[in-house]
């Protein structure tokens, strides 16, 4: 459940830093939670990539829409 509250918040539209900070601790600690959990056969590369994403909201804003690739976002939006 930690996991899913994580992406809900880290690809909301509207976001706080201070918000993002606390994001970027607690997704530590689950991570290391899976740790304890499952085996470390499980982990790959991708379960520790979320540890990075707090800093690249930090740096790049919202991920909405940067995502995406051009063609999509005409989609989306009507424009580019």
């Amino acid at each position: 459940m930690e996991i899913s509250h994580f992406f809900r918040d880290i690809c909301s539209s509207k976001l706080n830093v201070d918000h993002i900070e606390r994001l970027e601790n607690n997704i530590v600690e689950t991570v290391c939670k899976f740790e304890m959990i499952f085996s470390l056969l499980f982990f790959d590369s991708m379960e520790h990539l979320p540890v990075h994403l707090p800093f690249e909201v930090k740096v790049g804003g919202p991920v909405q829409y940067r995502g995406m690739y051009p063609f999509e976002r005409l989609d989306i939006t009507g424009a580019m």
